[in-house]
């Protein structure tokens, strides 16, 4: 029997509608950083990252030995900081500043890929550092969820940001009007990065970010 896929958060005809156009926002990475709290954890475990390429598996190794970690250890590291965000993670420099400016032209809605189980300890991380806009922790295709947004959200322009090129490419094949950007907070993975879906652009921090989206929502 196929496992189910799991989502939490509210449904989307659910979700607070005051804007004609959306902003879909990744958290991790693009809220909230990640890179830099993994990087610390990781030498909690008397571990390195060594980015030689775009993913984890491979480039984590043991400081003393030079070993790399499996994947089972490495996901083992992950759930640790996602149990342990609220102390871990922090906001993104400069998120509140533009996602406040940007709130009064455009809705906002959180879209990540963390398991869902972890979504409690998240709404509550993501509420005390003062982003209490509505999240969605989903294991679909963020392509599929974002198509039905769209059908929501139908008569403004649509924003998504993700630091996954995948992500984005997924979102472009299911909703192609969507405007993409792409955004990672930590440039540790920026040279290994593959190539972006057509069409879509990058900023390298917030103020870059929000000037771009301000652009598209304002045209």
């Amino acid at each position: 029997m196929a496992r189910s896929v799991e989502t939490r958060g509210p449904a989307i005809v659910d979700l607070p509608q005051r804007h004609e156009a959306l902003l879909v926002l990744d958290i991790d990475e693009v809220v909230l950083e990640f890179i830099t709290p993994f990087c610390r954890l990781l030498e909690d475990h008397g571990a390195r990252l060594h980015p030689e390429s775009f993913r984890l598996t491979g480039n984590v190794r043991e400081i003393s030995t030079g070993a790399a970690l499996s994947g089972n250890r490495l996901d083992a590291i992950t759930e640790q900081l996602y149990r342990e965000q609220d102390v871990r993670q922090r906001p993104v420099d400069q998120v509140h500043e533009a996602l406040d400016s940007l709130s009064r032209r455009a809705d906002i809605v959180f879209l990540t890929a963390m398991t869902p189980s972890h979504y409690d300890r998240r709404r509550r991380t993501l509420d005390q550092s003062g982003l209490a806009y509505p999240m969605i922790a989903t294991e679909r295709s963020k392509g599929a969820v974002v198509a039905e947004l769209c059908e929501r959200w139908s008569s403004g322009p649509m924003v998504f940001v993700d630091d996954l090129p995948p992500n984005l490419a997924a979102v472009q094949r299911s909703a192609p009007q969507v405007r993409l950007l792409h955004f990672m907070a930590n440039d540790t993975f920026r040279p290994h990065l593959p190539p972006l879906p057509a069409g879509a652009a990058s900023a390298d921090d917030w103020p870059e970010a929000a000037a771009k989206i301000r652009t598209w929502l304002d045209g």
